[in-house]
């Protein structure tokens, strides 16, 4: 057993040098995902009990936040593939803390509603996994498989982190103050990687308590599937592995149905986090293989846009159904569509002929072809 720690001990400097850069990038998605997506639900709460503004204007600022994280990914997408990680981290940090700290004095519902939705945004545009996964492709092409399972896995900490931290900092403080404490937790964050890691631009030669807990649970428990995830790729292929995470999401969200209950809740907080932790990285894997490295960043932000605007659409769709039935199983049943058609759509997508796979090599290696004479 000594001798295994020694070893183990020894083993680490080699193994830090191999993965700082994508640790670093998974450092800093934890403080992106933990401020923009996770404390916003604790935060919430707090913000209407002091200003009286209504559960659904507040929510509307989550909203707006992931339609300008959509907006905003495609732009940040296109400046990551022209001038790298560094500008575009950087400035999506600066602009982004600054309107976050101008919503934690905010004293009107516009302003509020204003300043988290864009910065927020812009946060999420700059900083989420359209840009870390693009500039992790790019960092390690020959172990892009692992290279994602570190990024996803030490991002996978920011619910386990963000949630009781958030609220821990609410019950402490008041909102504005744990709002700031927060703002300056991201920076420290982000800036290791952003200062840190160079380079990222195209290359032109292809190469409430008991919620809060179960979320938290459910974050957590998403951890073993980004540690399955590059066996189940071995077995099965990206397609396949995806294919794999979606049914499971498909099973998990069914559980719901069961009634609400505690237990059905946990059944479902145990499969969709074992398969969550893998559908993001995932997406990072499969995007990688169908578009190529070259214009990946541009890609991503497109397919982030998209992801985003339909993201967006999900509270009001949720709104509507629930104010409709009066209860969650619409939604619930729509969610399991969804899933349901994503992965028919992968199990029917036509692989690519030996001809067109030899374009597509030809392509990335030779963007510009000069014209026939």
């Amino acid at each position: 057993m000594i001798r295994r720690a020694s070893e183990a001990l020894r083993a680490t400097p080699d193994a830090w040098r191999m993965w700082w850069q994508v640790v670093l990038l998974g450092v800093l998605m934890v403080g992106a995902y933990g401020l923009v997506l996770y404390s916003f639900g604790v935060l919430i709460g707090p913000v209407h009990d002091e200003t009286g503004w209504s559960i659904g204007w507040l929510s509307f600022a989550f909203t707006l936040s992931f339609l300008i994280v959509g907006l905003g990914a495609a732009v940040a997408g296109w400046l990551l593939d022209r001038v790298g990680g560094r500008p575009v981290m950087l400035s999506s940090l600066a602009i982004g803390s600054v309107l976050l700290m101008v919503n934690a004095s905010a004293e009107s519902l516009p302003v509020f509603i204003i300043t988290w939705g864009v910065g927020g945004g812009i946060l999420g545009a700059g900083l989420f996994y359209n840009v870390t996964m693009a500039l992790t492709t790019r960092l390690f092409p020959e172990n892009r498989v692992r290279a994602f399972a570190v990024l996803t896995f030490v991002g996978g900490f920011a619910s386990v982190i963000y949630f009781p931290l958030s609220g821990f900092l609410v019950d402490l403080l008041d909102w504005r103050d744990a709002l700031r404490i927060m703002v300056g937790l991201l920076a420290l964050t982000v800036l290791p990687a952003a200062l840190l890691i160079p380079g990222g631009a195209a290359s032109k030669v292809a190469a409430t308590a008991p919620a809060t807990t179960i979320a938290a649970v459910r974050g957590f428990l998403s951890l073993p599937g980004w540690a399955l995830m590059e066996p189940v790729i071995q077995r099965t292929g990206v397609r396949g592995a995806t294919m794999t995470a979606y049914a499971m999401m498909v099973v998990g969200t069914v559980v719901l149905l069961g009634g609400g209950g505690l237990a059905w809740i946990l059944l479902f907080a145990i499969i969709s986090g074992l398969a969550f932790g893998a559908i993001t990285p995932l997406h990072g894997l499969y995007a990688a293989e169908v578009f190529g490295e070259r214009r990946i960043g541009t890609l991503m932000g497109v397919q982030s846009l998209i992801v985003s605007l339909l993201s967006a659409a999900g509270p009001v769709v949720l709104g509507l159904t629930v104010d409709a039935m009066g209860n969650y199983d619409v939604a619930i049943l729509l969610t399991v569509i969804l899933f349901a058609m994503g992965f028919v759509m992968l199990a029917t997508r036509p692989k690519l002929s030996d001809a067109e796979a030899a374009a597509e090599v030809v392509e990335e290696l030779d963007p510009d072809p000069a014209p026939a004479s």
